[in-house]
């Protein structure tokens, strides 16, 4: 026996176990340890579930249209191939995934039975919504068709446990379903309750007819029971589902059906379906057996019908169908036109290749499921790059074209080109892509999306990261994935040019997606082409002399609109007569140097007949292992004006299809013998050095060897640095080697690059870094550099150290602050020249210089001066100087002659005098011009008075480059004032009273006898005051912002007062 005390109140409705003895301050619990002693208390009861539903999901999917072939195992295997969440109804040994799951199927056949079980047409729309007693669940219904809608509701649990026995039992919800018809008024259609118990989901579904209506219908449901708050009672109600019905047994036809019926205790709400069906049945040649995807025999034309999925015939189909393709847009002749071209195009397309997992399958396949309507010629075009195509419109229909390898079917040159040009036009290098990224649908994974990621490091390095992204439409493979990203990569680094040009309307003959030829003279360096003279079906004689041999290939446009090749076994020019001889050109002899012989003409003979015999003016080509046509496929054809069409085509590459399908190496043809925009660099630089004595001087001299490149080059430019420094131009060369004289000792790097006849240069190509031995100290400093004032300009004299030395030129910088770093390079200048005048200089203008020198080998010397600022010059500022500069100018002019000469005569012939007298103004103006080189130059005077707007104004107005006032009556003619260039000049100037409103020091204001830490003073913008005495050595004071310092006559500091740093 054990004793418990609990000093707190038991709280209401608490249950105790044995015998309870009431005390003042608690309560004594007594209760057994062991034993048989105690009594007993009264279990809360719970009542059992009154409300059970067993409800059931009907869905009616429409798969596909029809007729299809349905599931891939078969009728027996249906439930294998239905999905719900994504788990298949039934496994492969037969056992279930999800219990009382029915079934049934229709292929989409015209004429189908209707499933049983599936009177109505239903949609069902989930909701899952709480019903409040607050707010009502309203629903708009708008589809005037229906029959009746069926409205699910729910109970997630339904009970209360009572407080004072905790017995668990049922309760009673109830609700109200209301209709308005038409916006009228609510009618009561239904009045019900959930009454019972349950534990689980309980629903209920009701049925509600819907009357006639004209707009709509809005459905109400009303809780009538109010939603409790108390923990103890379970009440929530949902509107789980509402469903659309329509009353009819409907068959369906030509639309594949599933019906399922589902227990609905396996699930929330409505599953989500998959199915694994195969799809459409189409129209496919009668000699195809798609099982096999094998050709018998030659096809007739007709169609029969058999599953594929071949991309090709699927195309057909979509263009063939009249309830969901495009075939009130296309006759009867161009669907037929569409089923042969698109018959290369399926064959090509049922190749088996390697699947890059050491097996084979199907070059291109298309699983495409379309599940809503779009643009067609987007659809089309969709469906078309399955098999690298493209869909066009052509005389109000669709036609394919497929990237594929292809037999050239026509041949455009300068002959029956319109003015023999050719336009071209090439990819930004951002579009070379490097990276694709293809999304495709992987249905081992029940057709969920997966991106298959293709890199080209090679073309990585060329080119750097460039991601493409490609869908990959209707591609449930990954090796068709990883094949579409190298085709995607592969075209956009091969085929990088297009090509534009204008042909007569008999020449227009060829339909996008087709490979025609482009003989280009231009581009091939040389002529290949031309018209035919006349001919056989074995010998042609063409209109030009041209390099051929037997073995090489030509090519002729027929009467058909077709290009064929021919072989040739000889070819015989005619004789050519040139200063009294007479020459035969034999075909194994003629070179590039014949092209263009004046009338010349060229016989050929092939091994093997034409088919059709060529016509003349037929245009004809040759191609040989040495130089081919280019190849194109046309992308449009397009009518420009009544006589003329545009052809526009994109480069071609055979060999890229290979190389997608089986890596093999791209080896383009050669097209031209024009050398190549991208020249090779030279290869194997290698650097040694040797010395030589110069008049007893040691000369150390650098050599350059190198290997040429495979491609030819006509010329190298060569480069060089040394310990890191800047590049040095050692100039071009035709050989393989350059020498470079007095170098100093140091590693040397060099790179040397090729061009090519064209003058396109190579990439550079580099040595590694080589220890020579030679000259080891850099130039000394200038020995001076001295400015002198001259009248509007600065003359630079400099002199050079003593010694042997191998400068090359004098560097000068100069700049308007004495601060080398803001200065800019003056110039260059040769060794030996050792001055430089700098005219055009404003009066007074000052510069600070510094020089240095450099060597041969780029060595650059050091600054001078060494230390301290810069050299400063100045033009002159002297006014009596400028102005004596000025009047020499002014007193040799014809001008100031004439004007003496007028005034001493008092005459008035020499001038030319307009005068306007009127109310409004009088004027007088002398005016004299004249004009040189198209240009006028005028000079004039003009005196007036005008009435401007009522305000009376006299004004004397002097136009002229030079304007001076002259002084005649002294000894000699002197210019006191003078304005030039925007300039003015006094000699001698008073002013009574000034003012300047503002005063512009551009840098600093100091005294005409100012040299730093010597004379004169000087303030500038930084807040810096120098005051020195009237001459050197007397001691000088220095102002900053913050400090004053007082120097003696030798420089030493005495005073130090301000802030202290």
């Amino acid at each position: 026996m054990s004793t418990t005390r609990i000093h707190d109140e038991a709280p209401e409705g608490a249950f105790f176990h044995g015998h309870a003895e009431p005390r003042q301050g608690g309560v004594r619990i007594v209760g057994a340890k062991g034993g048989k002693g105690g009594g007993s208390v009264r279990q809360p009861v719970e009542s059992p579930d009154s409300l059970h539903s067993t409800a059931y999901a009907k869905v009616l999917d429409l798969v596909s249209e029809g007729p299809i072939v349905g599931p891939v195992h078969g009728l027996t295997g249906l439930l294998r191939d239905i999905y719900l969440e994504g788990t298949p109804i039934q496994n492969a040994d037969g056992s279930l995934n999800f219990q009382g799951v029915q079934a049934d199927f229709r292929a989409g056949t015209q004429e189908q039975d209707y499933i049983p079980g599936f009177p109505n047409a239903e949609s069902t729309a989930v909701v899952g919504v709480e019903l409040r007693a607050s707010q009502p669940w309203v629903r708009l219904i708008s589809n005037t068709d229906l029959s009746a809608v069926r409205l699910t509701l729910e109970v997630r649990g339904l009970r209360q446990q009572s407080t004072s026995t905790g017995d668990v039992s049922g309760y009673r919800v109830d609700y109200v379903i209301e209709l308005q018809t038409d916006g009228g008024a609510w009618a009561n259609v239904l009045t019900g309750a959930f009454d019972g118990k349950t534990t689980s989901v309980y629903a209920r579904s009701h049925r509600i007819d819907l009357p006639t209506a004209a707009s709509g219908w809005n459905l109400r449901v009303r809780r009538t029971t109010p939603n409790s708050d108390s923990s103890t009672i379970v009440d929530a109600t949902f509107v789980q589902s509402i469903t659309e019905i329509i009353d009819a047994k409907l068959r369906y036809p030509m639309s594949s059906l599933v019906g399922l019926q589902v227990d609905a205790s396996q699930f929330q709400s409505v599953p989500a379906r998959g199915f694994h069906f195969r799809g459409r049945i189409l129209s496919v040649p009668s000699n195809y057996e798609p099982e096999s995807r094998s050709y018998s025999g030659a096809w007739d034309g007709t169609l029969k019908q058999a599953y594929t999925n071949n991309p090709a015939w699927v195309f057909y189909d979509m263009a063939a169908s009249d309830r969901y393709g495009v075939r009130q847009r296309i006759g009867a002749a161009r669907l037929s036109m569409l089923k042969w071209a698109l018959y290369p195009i399926a064959q090509y397309c049922d190749e088996l290749v390697p699947d890059g997992f050491g097996g084979q399958e199907p070059r291109f396949t298309c699983n495409a499921y379309l599940q809503q309507e779009g643009d067609a010629y987007r659809v089309m075009s969709d469906l078309a790059s399955v098999f690298r195509g493209m869909a066009y419109e052509t005389s109000g229909s669709v036609m394919a074209a497929a990237d594929m390898p292809g037999d050239p079917t026509y041949t455009y040159s300068s002959a029956n080109v319109i003015d023999g040009r050719f336009s071209y036009t090439g990819s930004a290098l951002r579009t070379r892509y490097t990276v694709a990224q293809v999304s495709w649908n992987d249905l081992s994974d029940q057709g969920r999306g997966k991106v298959e990621v293709v890199e080209d490091r090679e073309a990585q390095a060329r080119y750097g990261l460039r991601i493409v992204q490609v869908s990959a439409f209707g591609c449930t493979s990954r090796g068709q994935a990883v094949r579409a990203a190298k085709w995607r990569l592969l075209t956009s680094q091969v085929e990088t040019q297009g090509v534009t040009f204008r042909v007569g309307l008999d020449q227009a003959l060829v339909m996008p997606g087709k490979v025609i030829r482009v003989v280009d003279p231009h581009r091939a360096g040389r002529r290949i082409g031309g018209r035919i003279r006349m001919a056989s079906t074995t010998v042609i004689e063409v209109d030009a002399e041209v390099g051929v041999r037997p073995g090489d290939r030509l090519v002729v446009n027929l009467p058909s609109g077709i290009s064929e090749s021919r072989e040739i076994s000889s070819a015989v020019g005619e004789f050519i007569h040139a200063d009294q001889t007479v020459w035969t050109v034999d075909s194994t002899e003629i070179t590039a140097d014949m092209v263009g012989l004046p009338g010349a003409t060229l016989t050929i003979t092939v091994t093997r007949p034409f088919s059709e015999l060529p016509e003349p003016e037929a245009v004809w080509t040759v191609e040989s292992e040495a130089l081919s046509s280019q190849l194109y496929r046309v992308m449009s054809v397009s009518r420009q004006d009544a006589m003329t069409a545009q052809i526009s085509a994109v480069q071609h590459e055979p060999g890229k299809f290979s190389s997608v399908d089986y890596g093999t190496k791209l080896d383009p043809v050669p097209i031209t013998v024009v050398p190549p925009g991208v020249q090779p660099p030279p290869r194997d630089i290698v650097l040694s050095s040797y010395s030589v004595v110069d008049q007893g001087i040691a000369r150390h001299v650098a050599q350059i060897r190198w290997a040429p490149p495979e491609s030819q080059a006509i010329s190298y430019q060569v480069q060089w640095r040394r310990d890191r420094s800047d590049w040095v131009e050692a100039g071009r060369t035709g050989s393989s080697s350059m020498e470079l004289q007095d170098i100093r000792a140091g590693g040397y790097v060099v790179r040397v690059r090729a061009m090519n006849a064209m003058g396109v240069p190579s990439i550079w190509a580099y040595s590694a870094e080589t220890q020579l031995q030679g000259d080891l100290a850099p130039p000394l400093a200038l020995a001076y550099l001295n400015p002198t004032s001259l009248v509007f300009g600065v003359r630079l004299d400099w002199g050079f150290p003593v010694g042997p030395s191998i400068i090359e030129r004098t560097e000068l910088w100069y700049g308007q602050v004495d601060d080398l770093q803001q200065a800019i390079k003056l110039g260059d200048f040769a060794y030996p020249q050792s001055t430089h005048t700098l005219m055009g200089l404003a009066a007074g203008a000052q510069f600070f210089f510094w020089g240095r020198l450099v060597d041969k080998n780029g060595e650059i010397g050091p600054w001078y001066p060494v230390s301290g600022g810069g050299v400063m010059g100045q033009a002159s500022s002297d006014a009596g100087e400028i102005l004596e500069y000025l009047q020499g100018q002014i007193t040799e002019t014809q001008l100031a002659q004439a004007l003496i000469e007028k005034i001493d005569s008092g005459g008035e012939s020499a001038v030319v005098v307009e005068q306007l007298v009127n109310q409004l103004a009088a004027m007088y103006t002398i005016k004299t011009q004249i004009t040189d080189g198209g240009r006028t130059y005028l000079a004039g005077i003009g005196v007036g008075v005008e009435n401007n707007e009522g305000t009376i104004e006299s004004q004397v107005l002097v136009a002229a480059d030079r304007f001076a006032v002259i002084h005649p009556n002294g000894t000699t003619t002197t210019s006191p004032f003078v304005i030039q260039g925007g300039q003015a000049f006094m000699n001698q100037a008073f002013i009574a009273d000034g003012t300047i409103t503002n005063a512009k020091i551009g840098q600093v204001i100091q005294s005409n006898n100012y040299i730093a830490g010597q004379q004169g003073w000087r303030i500038d913008k930084a807040g810096g005051f120098e005051l020195n005495g009237s001459v050197a050595g007397q001691g000088r004071v220095s102002i900053s912002n913050q400090l004053l310092r007082v120097y003696d006559g030798n420089g030493v500091e005495r005073v130090r007062l301000g802030i202290w740093s």
